[in-house]
Parts: C-alpha cells; sequence; structure tokens
C-alpha cells in the first residue's frame, strides 16, 4: 500500500462537509438506515472512480508520458492545497461569523440543507453520492497509487483500502450506532468538541504540509522527466 496515498485517505477522512451530514443523520430518528445508505451509496461512487482509474491506467504508469502526467497532478494538487491554506490563514475561506451555530451545515441556508434537516433513504444515498465524488485529494491518492505500478488486483486492493480510510468517520459512526447506541452520541460529541478547540491548527498544518510535500514532489518530477 502507498504510504502517500494511506495518509492522504486519512486527510481525505475530515471533509467538513460530509462529517457534518453523519453528525445530522446521527442525531435523526433512524440514524442506522441513514448512515447505512449514505456510507453505501458514497463508497459507491469512489470505489467505482478509483478502481476505474487504476485498472485502465494501471498498465502504462512506467511511461515516461504517464509520469510526467503523476508529476503534474501532484502539482495542481498541491498547489490546491497552499491555496486552501491561504485562504484559510487569511479568513476568506472558512471564516464562520461570531454568534453563528456550532454545528451549523456549511450548506443549510440552500435547498440541500432543507433535505438534510428532513432526511430519508434516498436522500441520504443522494448525499453520500454527492458529497463524495473525487476531490483534490482522492486525485492525489489515486496518482499516489498509480506511482507504485500496481498489478490490476493489486490496485485495486489499494483503491479498497484508501477508501476505508477516506471513510473512516462514517464507519466508525455506524460501527458504534450498532454497537454501542447508547454511548455514540457521547462519543461523537467528544470528539467534535476535541476537534473544534483544534480545528484551525489541524487545518492549517495538514493542508499545509500536504500542499508543500505534493508542491515540491511535482516540482522534482518534473525537473527529472525534463532532465
Amino acid at each position: 500500500m502507498s504510504t502517500e496515498a494511506a495518509l492522504l485517505g486519512l486527510i481525505s477522512a475530515v471533509r467538513a462537509t460530509p462529517l457534518a451530514i453523519v453528525y445530522t443523520f446521527l442525531v435523526s430518528r433512524e440514524p442506522r438506515r441513514l448512515l447505512g445508505a449514505y456510507l453505501a451509496a458514497g463508497l459507491v461512487v469512489s470505489l467505482t472512480v478509483g478502481i476505474a482509474v487504476v485498472t485502465v491506467l494501471g498498465a502504462s504508469t512506467r511511461e515516461p508520458a504517464s509520469t510526467s502526467g503523476r508529476s503534474i497532478a501532484d502539482l495542481v494538487v498541491g498547489i490546491g492545497a497552499l491555496s486552501y491554506t491561504a485562504g484559510y490563514w487569511s479568513g476568506r475561506i472558512g471564516n464562520r461569523p461570531e454568534g453563528r451555530p456550532r454545528r451549523r451545515l456549511p450548506f443549510e441556508d440552500g435547498s440541500l440543507g432543507r433535505w438534510v434537516r428532513m432526511p430519508s433513504v434516498p436522500v441520504a444515498a443522494l448525499l453520500g453520492a454527492v458529497t463524495n465524488l473525487p476531490g483534490l485529494f482522492y486525485i492525489a491518492g489515486l496518482v499516489a497509487i498509480l506511482g507504485t505500478h500496481p498489478s490490476p488486483a493489486n490496485g485495486v486492493v489499494q483503491v479498497v483500502v484508501y477508501n476505508a480510510l477516506r471513510f473512516a468517520a462514517p464507519i466508525a459512526v455506524l460501527v458504534l450506532v450498532l454497537t454501542r447506541p447508547d454511548h455514540t452520541r457521547s462519543v461523537v460529541d467528544a470528539v467534535q468538541d476535541w476537534a473544534r478547540r483544534h480545528s484551525r491548527t489541524l487545518i492549517l498544518l495538514v493542508f499545509g504540509a500536504a500542499g508543500i510535500y505534493l508542491t515540491i514532489k511535482g516540482l522534482v518530477g518534473l525537473g527529472a522527466g525534463g532532465g
């Protein structure tokens, strides 16, 4: 398993919108069904894209053009992560007004927010599919997996492991709901309280470090390819 892909999977596990949706489903009347539908739909979308990419592109990962393409992808993702870090640090991104409810969803004022406040199993599945479409870190994770030059079987295994890490939060919450329903809310609240107190530092460190690493890796790869 690519260590880089594993780290990116863990970073992807703390995406704000999916975590807010998971918490909303947790405090609903039927958390098991909603969380199950959300998780199943999200995994179907994420696994389908990931498996398709590694099986189609895996055979050509040793070609020079493919190596340059991976370096370009690393560079783009790295610059994107650094841009987000700069925006968050300056307050232009994620700057919550004073007095705003702490667990307010990022999209609460839109139609998507109204659906979440009155969830059903089909809506939960739709949200699972939409909010787990591949993003920058997912692309970087696939690039890291392709960088190991995997066989089709190994590539699929790596994608499955990557997605298990990417969906670690909803998986953990669903397991808690199924095994310890009386304690789930208190456990999740404790984790959220800790994350809220340290969220700014964590976001700046995680996105900043990932951005610097991927940018340097992309530049080095392009320099080596050009030489």
